[in-house]
This record gives C-alpha cells, structure tokens and sequence, in this order.
C-alpha cells in the first residue's frame, strides 16, 4: 500500500468517525430536550439548586437532572470530537495534495526531459 493510498483510507476514516460524532451530538441533544421536558411539565416549578436547599428529590426530579446532565456531556463530548476528527481529515487531505503535487512535478520533469532529448535528437538528426 502506498503512502498516498495509506492517506485516503485515513481520511476515509475520519470522515466516517465525523459522521458518527454528529449522531453522537444528535443522541445528546435528544437526552438534553427530554430532560428539561421531564423537568418542567413533571416537576412544573423546577427547583435549581436541590442540594443546597435540602429538599428531597422525587424520582422524575432525578430522572430529569440525569437525562440533563448526560445529554449536556453527550452533546460537549460531541462537539470536540466533530473539531478533532474535522482537523485530522484535513491534515490528511493535505498531505495528499503535498503528494500528488510532488508527483505531478516529477512526472512533468521527466516529460519534459524526453521531450528535450527528442528533440535535441531529430536536431542534431537535422543537421
């Protein structure tokens, strides 16, 4: 295998990986709503700050303070791998265009080498 190729199957991957980071963001963003819907039509006044005030805690106060809090870390956890994975992808993308533009060189240096030999050739063939 290739560097290049090597290059295209890692950006590959990372592109796959960004897509999954978004559904990840999806799925916390879907903990987050359901949890500050459970919070407000069960609870009806919320209580912001439960163990401060000693109040205790019913079973949907609870359920809707753990679905808040893992879809807000669901969703921030997300939103960093979407950056990472994007900035990776890119890293690679530009280090094929590097590779592929090496190439490109080198194959026109020695184009244009033949076609200077051949000619410099029917030239000298000329006179």
């Amino acid at each position: 295998m290739s560097f290049e190729n090597w290059l295209y199957k890692k950006a590959d991957q990372n592109a796959h990986n960004e897509i999954l980071a978004f559904l990840m963001m999806t799925i916390g963003m879907n903990l987050l709503i359901g949890g500050l819907v459970i919070t407000t039509i069960a609870i009806g006044e919320p209580v912001l700050f439960p163990f401060i005030t000693q109040q205790p805690m019913t079973s949907s106060e609870v359920l809707g303070l753990v679905l808040t809090t893992a879809g807000f870390a669901v969703v921030s956890v997300g939103f960093l791998l979407v950056i990472h994975y994007d900035k990776e992808a890119s890293w690679y993308m530009h280090e094929t265009e590097k590779s592929t533009i090496r190439k490109k060189k080198t194959v026109n240096r020695t184009a244009n080498k033949a076609l200077e030999e051949w000619l410099g050739k029917t030239k000298k063939d000329a006179d």
